[in-house]
């Protein structure tokens, strides 16, 4: 478990599970994060939307984790999102205030952005790669404390300064999600961690020498950076069990972009083209029914659980010492299991131990 004031965490194999938004309340994810930390997860990710595909309940994430982090005291807390909705001096005064409250506790990922949570509200997002460099150079440099002058593309800066730092003097963690050729050289670079979303062990591994070959221009201060895994999971007895509440969301378990990387020679028709969960408008009815029709029609059963970890608590073992062996430090897990608290007991008090021993 993590210390007041560990930042850059080491090369341990860690577990992290994603806070069950959209649709629970504030006091149920504040509960959700005390029972994570009971069951000695070390990180809860709270996926920072504005909205989902799903129209249900969706709070603020970086208020709920500032709740949360005053009702626990070892997990680590942060977020999922991108570097366009928030001024980066705002939100490294903001990630300094929580990571002071919860005693050097907080994370965030910064990533390319959904169209969900930006277009609709006129938020530019143009040279997404950018925005995060600059964003991650900003915050580093005011949490040094000093006053900063930065000329960028998308953000100037003239003697400015915080009057508030991190608990560590590495300041907040920060990871950088990436899956393609330039942002996984970006993530190597910049990154305290990378993280990627779900794929096959092999590509993981594929995927990790660019971020490795990024990583050789990466200040030495950062140390080594450790490498996330967001995959989807599913626990039953069996795997046609596990896969039974896989079926219906397949659709959104599979980046059509890592098909072919993956080795499958798919030809996805072109009405098809470019409907991927980045993005997805949620009121854009047309665009939501084709992503669920090209998941039926192209997604096969193999194909969906070589993308994830799902089956028995022996399958799902295998499968975790698979993403080690290709290189995953950290697993940061999303639960689709048809009975979520039985598998919640299976990963806390069978899988953990077992990795821990």
């Amino acid at each position: 478990m993590s210390t007041k004031g560990e930042k850059n965490m080491s090369k341990t194999l860690k577990f992290g599970i994603s806070a069950p938004l959209p649709g629970e309340s504030v006091q149920a994810l504040i509960d959700f994060s005390k029972k994570a930390e009971e069951a000695d997860f070390e990180a809860v990710w709270f996926p920072d939307h504005v909205v989902f595909m799903a129209k249900k309940l969706t709070p603020e994430v970086w208020s709920v984790i500032t709740a949360a982090s005053t009702q626990t005291n070892s997990i680590n807390l942060g977020s999922v999102g991108d570097a366009h909705r928030i001024h980066p001096a705002i939100f490294a005064q903001r990630l300094a205030t929580v990571d002071h409250i919860s005693a050097g506790r907080c994370f965030v990922c910064l990533g390319y952005g959904e169209k969900m949570n930006l277009d609709p509200y006129g938020i530019a997002w143009n040279k997404p790669l950018t925005r995060v460099v600059e964003s991650v150079k900003i915050m580093r440099a005011l949490w040094t404390g000093e006053p900063v002058n930065f000329e960028g593309e998308f953000y100037k800066l003239s003697d400015a300064e915080l009057r508030i730092q991190p608990v560590s003097d590495k300041g907040v963690p920060i990871y950088i999600a990436a899956t393609g050729p330039r942002a996984l050289r970006v993530a190597g670079e910049y990154g305290d961690g990378w993280v990627t979303n779900a794929m096959p062990s092999r590509v993981f591994r594929e995927k990790s020498l660019a971020v490795d070959e990024g990583a050789k221009n990466r200040d030495s201060s950062l140390g080594p950076i450790e490498k996330t895994l967001f995959i989807f999971t599913s626990i039953a007895s069996n795997q046609d069990e596990a896969y039974s509440t896989l079926e219906p969301i397949k659709h959104a378990l599979i980046w059509p972009e890592l098909l072919s990387q993956a080795g499958y020679d798919i030809e996805i028709d072109e009405e098809y083209k470019g409907l991927e969960y980045t993005k997805i408008m949620p009121n854009d009815t047309d665009m939501l029914r084709k992503f669920r029709e090209m998941g039926q029609k192209y997604y096969s059963r193999d194909m969906v659980m070589d993308f994830v970890i799902a089956g028995s608590k022996e399958d799902v073992i295998k499968r975790i010492e698979e993403y080690v062996e290709a290189g995953v430090d950290h697993f940061f897990f999303r639960d689709f299991s048809p009975d979520k608290q039985k598998s919640f007991e299976v990963i806390s008090k069978e899988i953990l131990p077992y990795f821990r021993k």
